[in-house]
Order: structure tokens, then sequence, then C-alpha cells
């Protein structure tokens, strides 16, 4: 069961990535529909793009439970805690680079994410097959998880005045408007610098 788990750990690196490049574009492929703005990234702020990478970490564990036979309340806690941990580490990579000048370089988000979702996996790997009593902790996982969703699906919509929840391009909040002119914005902006 160790290799098998290990083999999709591996697999899920690739699968949340893909699927984080899907659900970034889903909003402008969905023209700008529910499905969009309740999957996707309706702008490029931290959050939406830790959003993107968080549903298909759901969605891979979902697969590897039905994969693999492993206790499954030690398996549902090593997840959730590994999936805070995911979006917990990359909200605060991006924090550091953006402290630095780096908010918009793709290459270095991108290196982030593969970063810290490979140390997420490797984190529920550790934990699905540790001495811990994991089991113990299934109900406070479970409402963890449902705090998060709960946390995933109305952020998007009313997101609070804070920075992670901030379109680097425009600098507003939440849905961007469809007929937005940006470049007055950044105009605007510079005007009062």
């Amino acid at each position: 069961m160790q290799k098998t788990l290990m083999k999709l750990e591996i697999s899920g690196i690739f699968f949340i990535l893909i699927m984080s490049v899907f659900m970034q574009n889903l909003y402008s492929i969905s023209d700008r529909g529910l499905i969009g703005v309740l999957f996707g990234s309706v702008n490029d702020s931290i959050w939406e793009t830790a959003k993107t990478l968080l549903f298909p970490y759901v969605m891979w564990g979902m697969i590897e439970l039905l994969c693999i036979r492993s206790p499954f309340r030690k398996f549902v806690a090593s997840k959730v805690i590994s999936l805070y941990y995911l979006g917990i580490s990359y909200i605060l990579l991006n924090l550091i680079f953006s402290l630095f000048g780096f908010e918009n370089d793709f290459l270095i988000n991108f290196t982030s994410a593969i970063f810290c979702i490979s140390t997420s996996l490797f984190l529920s790997y550790k934990l699905v097959f540790s001495k811990f009593q994991l089991e113990n902790l299934f109900l406070p996982a479970f409402f963890m998880l449902m705090l998060f969703l709960a946390f995933y699906f109305s952020l998007t919509p009313f997101p609070p005045k804070m920075y992670i929840f901030k379109d680097r391009a425009t600098s507003l909040y939440g849905i961007i408007p469809k007929n937005i002119d940006a470049g007055a914005i950044v105009l605007d902006a510079m005007y009062y610098v």
C-alpha cells in the first residue's frame, strides 16, 4: 500500500498542476458564468490563485481514497492537515515574494506552487503511515474541511479588503467588472502616488 500511495502522490503533483491551470482559465472559458465564479479564478489575487490549487487537491484526495485501502479517519485527517498546510504555505510564499517585488512573476509563482504541492503531498503521505493517532482528529478535521469549503465558496463573491484578495493588475477586490478600463486604474493609482 505504501508504494501505491507514493505513486499516487507523485501523480497528484501533475494532476493538481494541470487542473489548476484549467481552473485559472475556467472563468473566461465559461464566459464569466457561475461555474467559473465558483471553481475558477475571477481575478489575479493570491487567494484566487491558491483557490485553484486547493480544490484540485481535495479532488485528488477523493481519488486517492477510492484507489487505496487506508483507514478512512486517519486518511481524512492527514489530507485535511496537508490541505491547510498547502494553502497557508502557498499564501505565505506569495506574500514573501511580493515583498521583494516578484508578485507577477510566473516562474516564481509556478515554482512555489510545485514546491507547496509536493511538500503537502509528502506531509500527507508521512501522516498516513505515521504512528500518530490521527483517528482521534477525524471530527475536528471534518469540521475544518467544512470550514474550508465555506471559505472557498464565500470569499470569491464577498472578499474582505485584504492584500491577499486584491487583484494584482487592477487593485480591485472580488469579481472584476466586464468592461473595466485597467489602464485608467493604473494611471489613477500613479496620480495619487
